[in-house]
């Protein structure tokens, strides 16, 4: 919700920020399981993407050069929910997920790792 003076340009609009609503958590999951990190946002103005040890993955549900991971969710919802099919030890890292400044809202980020068992 936004709220601005009749006279804009007398005082400035003060509006609610992009914030997290849900953090994604770190993560222990076996090799050839499934892997979800999850990260909903309020009031997401800026674009929202993930990144895998500061590699940016992209703005898409599909994510090019990595077909087991997908964004799910729905961006009307603020839901941006990072899914990797059957893990593999390539896959343990650091995952971010990062909201973009727009206009007057800031970057936002949070951080999760994802830990792979090796299945003896």
């Amino acid at each position: 919700m936004q709220m601005c003076s009749v006279v804009p340009l007398l005082l400035p609009c003060i509006a609610e920020q992009q914030k997290f609503r849900l953090i994604p958590g770190d993560l222990v999951v076996s090799e050839g399981a499934e892997a979800l990190l999850r990260c909903e946002i309020h009031n997401a103005a800026g674009s929202v993407q993930w990144t895998k040890d500061g590699f940016a993955l992209g703005f898409t549900q599909s994510i090019p050069g990595y077909p087991r991971y997908s964004v799910l969710g729905d961006s009307g919802q603020g839901i941006y929910n990072l899914r990797i099919v059957n893990v593999t030890l390539e896959d343990d890292a650091e995952y971010q997920c990062q909201v973009g400044p727009y206009m007057h809202h800031k970057l936002i980020r949070a951080k999760a790792r994802l830990t792979v068992i090796v299945k003896m």
